[in-house]
């Protein structure tokens, strides 16, 4: 079972080894069951594929829930558990909005676009790393 093997309705999945970037493909992230099946396809980039360094691009997003905004939550702490990293980008400011009002905008790593995302996740992957 590869990455390419995975099929998720919330997102579209880019390689950029060794990080994997997912693109919201929904607006929107508000009904329970979507926010679920959203949390469980998170999930499964880390527990079923080993993804431990994510970036997620949330541009297409316009609503997010507090229930969402916990996903996320959840999501960051088990990747910094497996010595990884999440990073969001594209957010607009709607979404600014709710992590300045729940004072996670300094909790998330943030970036505007998905290369300044991979480019940070890449320098702190090199400053995890020993050298060689």
């Amino acid at each position: 079972m590869t990455l390419h093997d995975f099929k998720p309705v919330h997102f579209t999945i880019e390689e950029r080894p060794p990080v994997v970037v997912a693109i919201m493909v929904r607006s929107s992230l508000s009904e329970e069951d979507n926010i679920e099946e959203f949390g469980s396809e998170l999930n499964q980039l880390v527990d079923n594929y080993g993804c431990r360094w994510l970036v997620l691009d949330l541009g297409q997003v316009s609503l997010l829930t507090s229930s969402a905004v916990g996903k996320l939550i959840v999501l960051h702490r088990c990747l910094h558990r497996r010595n990884g990293r999440l990073v969001i980008c594209g957010i607009n400011s709607v979404i600014t909005d709710v992590f300045q009002t729940a004072k996670l905008n300094d909790y998330f790593h943030l970036t505007s676009t998905v290369d300044q995302a991979v480019d940070q996740m890449m320098q702190a992957k090199s400053d995890t790393q020993p050298n060689s």
